[in-house]
């Protein structure tokens, strides 16, 4: 449950953080470009993160490849949002 909730939080804090510095973040199943969802071989899909830059309304790179989007880990949209807030000069 504690870590949950830490996750919870984290993910709010990455969303506001987002928005602050014009990106908005989401969490969502990956998805192949053509349509289909990503599931291991249980059939089991995989949940990730997209970080849209909300100035020109596209992905960032890295966030999707040229197969799947949604490849991002919480630990990743902290990582890019804290560099942008460094670039910025601004405390994340």
């Amino acid at each position: 449950m504690v870590k949950n909730h830490s996750l919870k939080s984290r993910e709010r804090k990455a969303r506001k953080k987002g928005l602050e510095a014009g990106y908005k973040v989401s969490k969502g199943f990956q998805h192949y470009h053509n349509g289909g969802i990503v599931t291991n071989w249980n059939g089991e899909r995989f949940t990730g993160y997209d970080v849209r830059d909300l100035s020109t309304n596209c992905s960032v790179w890295d966030c999707y490849d040229a197969n799947c989007d949604h490849l991002w880990t919480i630990e990743d949209v902290e990582e890019f949002l804290k560099g942008v807030y460094k670039k910025s000069g601004l405390k994340y």
